[in-house]
Order: C-alpha cells, then structure tokens, then sequence
C-alpha cells in the first residue's frame, strides 16, 4: 500500500500534485491511500479523491502513532510539506515501513515558517528524498532526487481553436511570489486581449481596478481550460507549477518568466528573464498578431513536451522504482 501523507488546510500545488499521483497510482494497479494530518471543513481535495474513488483518511479521527505502528517494510509512506515530512520521520522508530518525503517550495520564506523548513531540510537524513525542481534540489543538505511534477494525458493531442480575442489566464494564489500584481499591470497594457484570474489570496485587493474578469478560487480547472488560449506566469518563484503543466496537456499555450523548472518545460523563446517581467506583453502582442495557424501549431507543440516528458505515464518507471514495488 502506498500512503499520500499531508497535512493540508486549502489546495495549491501540493494538492494538485497528489490528486495527480493517486490517479497515477490508481492507473498502476497499485493500493493507494491519502492521509491527510487533520480535516479542515469544504476541502477541495476530498470531493476531486471522492468523484475518482481515492480512499482517504484523517489521523486526527484515530491514533497517529496506532496508524504508524501497524505498517510494514511492505508499505509505502509518501509525505508532502514540512508538517507531514517531520511527522513521518519521527514514527520511522515505530515501524520499517519505506518513507518518501517531496520538497515542493520553491520560494523562500521568513519566521516560524523558517524555523520549519530547516528542521524539514536537516532531517531529511532520515527519509528517501524527491524534489520538484532543481533549484529546490540543490537547496537540500542530504541526497535528495530530481522527480518533476506531472500531468495525465489523453491517448491523443487535442486540437483546440483560439478565440478571437486572446484570452489570457492567471491561475494560482494571489500572493507576491506568483506575481498577481505583475499580471494586473500587463493587462492593463494590453486592451486588445481579455485577462481571466483563477484564485484567491492575501492579494486579492490590487485586483480592484484591473480590467479583468476575477473568477475566484475553483477547486479544479478542468471546467475553465477551454476558456483560456494563453496561461501567463509572472512569477517571482516556482518550483515546477501543476498549472502550467495542466494548461499545457489541455492545448492552452504557456508564457512565463524564467524561474524554477520553466526552462526545463518552455522553449526559451516563451520565457523572459525575471527581473524583465514587462516584456512578456511582446510575447503575447507576437502571438495575437501571427493569428491562429500560429497559435494552433505552438499549442500542438507544448502539447507534445508534456506529453512526452511530464506525462503520468513518461514520469512512473522512475516513481515505481523509487517506491521500490518492482522488488
């Protein structure tokens, strides 16, 4: 059995991450469970594991040390985030089950959050350790695995038109290391195109005067892709965003700026330099003015990349071998 292991109060790319890697999982034939720390109420994740049949459990309705106990060398422990990655390191001493721990956050942070992340990072000697960006890798003191973020795929491209009007999206958290402020600037400058912002944060206030259409925070976007023919990041600090990765394997052609794994996913003529934000506006100007046959075979393009490289199935012998289940 392989269990999810998070401690999980809303839903951003952890979450997608799991709910990718159950499925995943579940594709696979192989046992899989999700245990969240604690329950927090109207959770999206629980109805997206419900619609797909994804057992779940909540530690706080039984005995945390009882639920390590009882596992075995046979079963698999994977933790997301700090909370669950130092939890499951101290039960290790209660059962020889095989733990697995993902760094995902790649911006930094100040505080007691701080304090956290270090104590993450430095007990990390006691766990089999992945992360989902170089940069995020190379921050770690003891042995730790590139496995970059992931994506499902149908059997085949999807052959989408664009819309008149270039339609741009944000999807993420309102907050300063994804750049909210960023994207309510560019759309300012560009009046031709109509912008679209997926999400909710502490930074929800300097959309107030923006021309865009604000559509909240919404547990999945699998409704909202066909709206969209271009995903805009304008970020400070990425790790490898789910985002992206979903935009792309749903024909929505991506532009960034150069942080975390993008270059890895995005040609560099669809990347800019961080610190020269402004000039994503270019980027998105050049694709309104070759048309449709163009954005049409840059879509098919994108598609390709994840479908090739970041695809459940391109991305499971290296997982299969790293939760050792082919022994």
């Amino acid at each position: 059995m392989v269990y999810l292991f998070v401690d999980s109060s809303g839903f951003g790319g952890i979450e997608s991450h799991i709910h990718q890697l159950a499925l995943m999982l579940q594709s696979q034939q192989v046992d899989v469970e999700v245990v969240f720390l604690s329950r927090y109420p109207g959770h999206p994740l629980y109805s997206q594991l419900e619609q797909a049949s994804v057992p779940f459990r909540f530690l706080a309705d039984t005995s945390t040390i009882r639920f390590f106990r009882r596992l075995s060398s046979r079963d698999v422990v994977h933790a997301h985030g700090y909370k669950a990655s130092i939890l499951a390191r101290g039960c290790r001493v209660l059962a020889a089950f095989h733990l697995v721990t993902t760094f995902h956050a790649g911006e930094a942070v100040a505080g007691k959050l701080a304090c956290y992340e270090w104590f993450n990072r430095y007990s990390a000697c006691l766990s089999r350790n992945l992360a989902v960006s170089r940069k995020i890798q190379q921050r770690q003191p003891f042995h730790c695995e590139l496995q970059r973020n992931f994506v499902r795929c149908g059997e085949n491209a999807l052959e989408r038109k664009r819309h008149h009007r270039l339609q741009v999206g944000f999807v993420g958290r309102l907050s300063h290391e994804k750049a909210i402020d960023r994207f309510a600037s560019l759309c300012q400058q560009l009046p031709s195109m109509d912008f679209h912002v997926f999400g909710d944060g502490e930074q929800a206030s300097l959309l107030d005067n923006a021309p865009l259409n604000w559509h909240g925070f919404v547990s999945s976007m699998a409704p909202y892709w066909h709206q969209l023919d271009v995903l805009l990041i304008t970020s400070r600090a990425e790790g490898m965003p789910m985002a992206a990765l979903e935009a792309m394997a749903n024909g929505v052609v991506v532009i960034a700026t150069d942080v975390g794994e993008m270059p890895s996913l995005l040609d560099s003529q669809w990347l800019v330099e961080e610190a020269q934000w402004p000039k994503l506006a270019d980027k998105l100007q050049h694709i309104e003015k070759r048309g449709e046959a163009y954005w049409f075979a840059l879509s098919q393009q994108q598609q390709q990349m994840v479908r090739a490289n970041y695809s459940d199935t391109a991305c499971w012998q290296q997982l299969s071998q790293i939760y050792q289940l082919s022994q």
